[in-house]
């Protein structure tokens, strides 16, 4: 939809900007209802155009929903920016997230990566949250950004080329064709390094990442022979892609259930990556006597075996 689009909020360059204060619970409802039109009228507006087969008039839409031009152009402006405040005023909540469970990354060259990835996951959580239910936005929002980071690392990173290079990537490209046009050849690597102003490794790195994708089944030119031939694991070489989407899928099916539960289960079965704990150290960390974690524990076990959840994990378990 419409309205789902990511923003500029995606290009901002979080090593020198200042995080916007986090709203109040009152300001946070106020927002989500100044959404709810233009949630609406958006939904209204595909069904036009699917019926249309083109993109409905802001006139059509009126007529519609019995409402003036004025007023449908004024609701949807007002829901974007109630929209972008929601997004901008709860981007601390990318940098918990990264601080939390990505602090391996967080002062390496992938930061950037990871929080324009963070945005993306929030942005989602802000038009998929629906404040009747009474969930709190952070709750669902955390859980929407750790996993667009986890799946940009798992399933893009072998064949996006990276965010930070992406965009000076651009700016190479517009450069060699501002100096072919002053300079009527072909400009050197000196030109267009002092053109963009970056350094030689940075100009090398970007390039480097900028090489075309080939497949595995393409042919040698001479020997005619496919390239998977000589990379190929008789063995199985796509263990760790499988485990790591195993993995997506676990996380996946333990948040759908209560947080105490699923924070029992990883806890007593090391998923969190810390090892397995008696019911004695997780009574501790949760502030709970040993008999309510058991109990959480069985409750959890027992929602583990449902159907849907079994036959979601079935799919990556080889």
């Amino acid at each position: 939809m419409e309205y789902s689009a990511s923003t500029n909020l995606v290009s901002l360059d979080w090593k020198k900007m200042k995080i916007p204060p986090v709203l109040t619970s009152a300001e946070h409802v106020w927002l989500f209802k100044l959404m709810q039109p233009m949630k609406t009228l958006l939904q209204v507006k595909d069904n036009l155009q699917e019926n249309l087969g083109r993109e409905p008039t802001d006139s059509e839409l009126a007529k519609t929903t019995n409402m003036d031009v004025l007023q449908v152009r004024k609701q949807i402006a007002v829901g974007r920016a109630a929209r972008n405040k929601l997004i901008k005023h709860n981007l601390r909540l990318v940098l918990f997230v990264i601080k939390k469970h990505f602090q391996d990354f967080a002062n390496g060259t992938k930061f950037q990566d990871l929080c324009q990835a963070g945005v993306k996951g929030l942005i989602t959580a802000i038009d998929r949250f629906e404040p009747k239910r009474r969930f709190r936005l952070s709750t669902y929002g955390l859980f929407w950004i750790r996993h667009a980071i986890t799946r940009s690392m798992t399933l893009s990173s072998f064949t996006r080329v990276s965010f930070g290079l992406e965009s000076i990537r651009s700016e190479i490209q517009k450069a060699k064709l501002e100096l072919w046009f002053q300079l009527k050849r072909q400009p050197s690597e000196d030109e267009i390094i002092e053109k963009v102003r970056i350094s030689p490794e940075r100009y090398h790195e970007v390039t480097r990442a900028s090489k075309p994708v080939l497949s595995l089944h393409s042919r040698h030119k001479t020997t005619q022979e496919e390239f998977i031939g000589g990379v190929a694991d008789a063995d199985g070489g796509d263990d760790r892609r499988q485990s790591a989407l195993l993995r997506l899928a676990l996380d996946d099916v333990l948040d759908s259930l209560k947080p105490k539960e699923s924070l029992v289960v990883r806890q007593r079965y090391g998923l969190d990556g810390k090892g397995d704990r008696t019911l004695g150290e997780i009574a501790g960390n949760l502030n709970i006597s040993r008999e309510m974690v058991r109990k959480h524990e069985v409750k959890a076990l027992m929602k583990l075996k449902h159907p849907t959840r079994v036959d979601h994990l079935r799919r990556y378990v080889v």
